[in-house]
């Protein structure tokens, strides 16, 4: 068991530093807004979103997750939102605020909107090197006390999304913020590294009861490969959904939602196929969403109903 929180501090630590200084949710078509700042006020409504996401559940150490968000127009061109979200891997934590601004230009009168986004973030790190918090043993790499630190950043993005479709770029940690500390005598080098975000999706409607929507979300972090999810799901009269997504980082999710009122809840479970697989059962992931009405614009879509 020690050896495995050993495993899981490097393993927890290098995915934070790496694929986590953004986050990573299997529900990324329910908060948009978590990776493209032009997704502020893209909506007819106000969507107040919570997710929180345990990874490799029963491995020790391992990612936890929660996220809040909300975001709105604020007229008929302009929106705003912010999230505040926090990270625990291991010995290492991160908490962030961000602020986000978009400004839409309508294209045509068939509400075909492009919109543009810049948010500007305050992070603060925190990595516990405290002795009674580690394994036993002397190792070099760690100081044995406590370094935090905080940061700033900033993101910018476009989005492109009309009656049936939508389509997004962004780009995250633009400014690749440096932690500019030593923390014993192997993290010297730490900083934000950029993330380049792709997303599209479209919406089919097969009759008045059941729509069908493909998506797809691209994620590509410097010195990294690009990571893609697809999915697809599958609407009942707009009060219930289903769905699958495949990840080329060797993992599977399935999904399941429903509405209440304004209220929406959904849960996606992720089995991940390879080798930490025996270690673990598999990540769990929630979210709860609220549409609040929105009187401020007038050239929203309104079929994009999750």
């Amino acid at each position: 068991m020690k050896k495995l929180l050993v495993i899981a501090i490097f393993v927890g630590f290098s995915q934070l530093l790496f694929a986590q200084q953004s986050p990573v949710y299997s529900q990324y078509f329910v908060n948009e807004l978590a990776y493209n700042p032009a997704v502020a006020g893209s909506k007819a409504y106000n969507p107040f979103v919570i997710i929180t996401r345990q990874q490799w559940l029963g491995f020790s150490g391992a990612p936890l997750t929660a996220n809040i968000s909300y975001h709105g127009a604020l007229n008929n061109r302009s929106g705003m939102g912010g999230s505040l979200y926090h990270d625990q891997t291991g010995q290492a934590g991160s908490s962030v605020f961000e602020l986000d601004y978009a400004y839409h230009v309508p294209l045509d009168p068939d509400r075909l909107n492009l919109s543009f986004g810049i948010g500007a973030k305050a992070m603060y790190y925190a990595l516990d090197l405290e002795a009674g918090n580690l394994p036993p043993g002397d190792d070099p790499a760690f100081s044995g006390n406590s370094y935090s630190r905080f940061l700033a950043d900033a993101s910018s993005g476009l989005y492109l999304y009309g009656r049936n479709f939508y389509v997004g770029y962004s780009v995250l940690n633009m400014l690749q913020s440096n932690f500019n500390k030593e923390a014993g005598d192997g993290f010297s080098t730490n900083y934000l590294h950029r993330n380049y975000m792709g997303m599209l999706g479209y919406r089919y409607e097969f009759n008045r009861d059941i729509h069908f929507e493909p998506s797809i979300l691209i994620r590509k972090t410097e010195n990294t490969k690009s990571q893609y999810d697809f999915s697809g799901r599958v609407f009942f009269q707009d009060a219930f959904w289903t769905g699958i997504s495949a990840r080329t980082n060797g993992s599977l999710s399935a999904v399941i939602g429903f509405r209440a009122g304004k209220m929406h809840i959904a849960y996606a479970y992720d089995h991940f196929f390879k080798e930490i697989n025996a270690h673990q059962s598999g990540t769990h992931e929630l979210s709860i969403s609220f549409k609040a009405p929105s009187i401020l614009s007038q050239r929203h879509i309104s079929f994009w109903t999750y």
